[in-house]
């Protein structure tokens, strides 16, 4: 084959084709060798020019960089946390609790919609034991559980914070007793739990400690401090309902008690037991007078038309009919005397007092039956923390998972480091 010379082969060469650019980014494209393309330039035989030396070939290439990323962003971490998990990390054990707050309903005559024979259904120990989930209590239990408050109770019975800073316990997964309360409360919710079943209504407890024995210890005072809680929360709904009842009644009662005092000092004051009695007798001996001084007077007009004037008869007659005016005179004054003296003053007055009396001791009634009332319907509500699974002594540990974890753990990492991969293909992609 005839040999030709750069020259000739530039001159007789095509024009240049520019590459297509690729697709995916130059960070995960497979980089092969560049093809060569077919054309003249296969032909070329290269001269050197005398003088001159040729540049030496390039040997190696960029450091790995791919490479040493992952290996610093996903393996030496998840050989660090399988390492962890799998020969440091201690033993956790988890006790767990099962209960509902439940409130006592009665049932009344007016639930049952049909009127008949309602009242005798309702009462007795049916309708006492007839018992109703209290949700909304539910969860002040579960927001107690997971506040400090409880801790401050369960510290003057238990050291719970010993349970907690054993010198046993791995350093990652104890607490350190320098720490503040505030860390301390974020450290007991993530291992103390209550969550509330929505359909039924029910609490389940999990506690987890580094023994058995501190598991179901700290089980226990929990559930304790929250039937305590439970308790107060019941007293207090009760006390302040009963407590207003209560002002009621002994208002009206003071009223009852201060018209029945006033109504004896008025007795004693003007000598009638019963101002209406009194007034009653004297109407009907005042009525009799009346008749015999008309008795009388009509005899006497008889005597006076016979000229029976000078009779013994007439005089006794005359002296009776005086002693029966005089005896009128006075029963009218007792009547309708003067102000202050007059039996209808006092019958009045008596009237005014006796009718506070009456509206008094109705009110007083009413509020006593209110009373009545409020204290059973708030004893029917009272509100109970029923435990149907008590906390156990648990055999085996359940934290930590010591494969499952490390390889949650690597997957994480390997997501985080795809993606700042792909975000920085990009960034070179857009930079060429």
């Amino acid at each position: 084959m005839p040999k030709i010379t750069i020259e000739e082969a530039i001159d007789q060469r095509s024009p240049r084709v520019k590459p297509a650019r690729h697709l995916l980014p130059s960070l995960f494209r497979r980089r092969v060798p560049e093809r060569r393309q077919h054309n003249d330039l296969e032909e070329i035989e290269y001269i050197p020019v005398p003088g001159t030396q040729e540049p030496a070939p390039q040997s190696g290439g960029k450091p790995p960089l791919r490479l040493l990323s992952f290996l610093l962003m996903v393996i030496l971490p998840f050989l660090a946390s399988l390492i962890y998990y799998v020969f440091i990390a201690s033993d956790q054990y988890v006790a767990e609790a099962r209960f509902a707050v439940r409130a006592l309903s009665g049932t009344s005559s007016d639930d049952k919609g049909d009127g008949s024979g309602g009242s005798e259904n309702s009462g007795g120990p049916a309708g006492l034991l007839n018992m109703r989930s209290a949700s909304q209590d539910a969860y002040v239990v579960t927001s107690f559980i997971r506040s400090t408050e409880i801790l401050k109770r369960i510290g003057k019975k238990l050291d719970y914070r010993s349970m907690f800073t054993r010198e046993d316990a791995d350093f990652l997964s104890r607490f350190r007793s320098s720490k503040s309360d505030e860390k301390f409360l974020d450290y007991w919710q993530n291992h103390v739990s209550a969550y509330i079943d929505v359909s039924s209504g029910i609490i389940t407890l999990k506690v987890r400690a580094f023994t058995p024995d501190d598991s179901v210890k700290l089980s226990n005072a929990i559930i304790q401090e929250s039937e305590a809680l439970i308790n107060e929360l019941s007293q207090r709904a009760r006390n302040d309902i009963v407590q207003s009842m209560q002002a009621d009644v002994e208002k009206s009662g003071k009223a009852y008690a201060d018209t029945l005092t006033a109504l004896n000092q008025f007795q004693h004051q003007s000598g009638l037991l019963s101002p209406e009695a009194q007034a009653k007798d004297s109407s009907t001996l005042l009525t009799g007078l009346l008749a015999q001084k008309l008795e009388f007077e009509t005899r006497l007009f008889v005597m006076k038309q016979s000229h029976a004037e000078g009779s013994p008869t007439y005089q006794q007659l005359t002296l009776a009919l005086q002693s029966l005016d005089a005896q009128i005179d006075k029963k009218k004054s007792e009547l309708t005397g003067p102000e202050n003296a007059s039996l209808a003053k006092a019958l009045l007055e008596y009237s005014r007092l006796d009718t506070d009396r009456v509206i008094a001791e109705r009110l007083y009634e009413a509020s006593q039956r209110n009373y009545d009332a409020v204290l059973a319907e708030a004893l029917r509500k009272t509100l109970y923390l029923a435990v149907f699974v008590n906390p156990t002594l648990p055999d085996e540990a359940v934290f930590p998972h010591r494969i499952t974890t490390p390889l949650i753990i690597l997957l994480g990492l390997a997501v985080v480091w795809t993606t700042l991969s792909l975000i920085w293909a990009s960034v070179q992609d857009h930079q060429i």
